[in-house]
């Protein structure tokens, strides 16, 4: 059933089929709980602004949830959030030195951060 709503929401921007040009099987395949916009953009065979288009009108219509995630220095998942204000001020990483585990605490402000997109439940 989610699938085929979103598949009626990639129809009113992708003229024609949206799927013709697309990987019917990587569509499929799509994380439901990590869609990230280059998943989209590939799968469709579309631009990146496209997959943008698509996954906020997805968001906009229920289908979706967008979520931040704030990638540490070895781009390990280190939290994730609805927003970037609900994100903690601080993660933990675990950084290796000299075959040693060492346990750092690094501001989030200063991380990379990636919107992703979930299936609504």
């Amino acid at each position: 059933m989610l699938l085929t709503r979103f598949f009626d929401t990639i129809s009113r921007f992708v003229p024609g089929d949206p799927l013709l040009g697309g990987n019917v099987e990587a569509i499929a395949k799509l994380n439901p709980d990590k869609i990230y916009v280059e998943n989209v953009r590939s799968a469709l065979s579309i631009s990146t602004g496209m997959a943008e288009r698509i996954c906020e009108t997805a968001v906009r219509q229920g289908l979706f949830d967008r979520y931040v995630e704030v990638m540490c220095p070895d781009n390990s998942v280190a939290t994730s959030a609805p927003t970037e204000a609900e994100l903690p001020p601080t993660v933990h990483y675990w950084q290796e030195e000299n075959g040693e585990l060492h346990d750092v605490e690094l501001p989030t402000a200063t991380l990379s951060k990636t919107v992703f997109y979930r299936y609504h439940k």
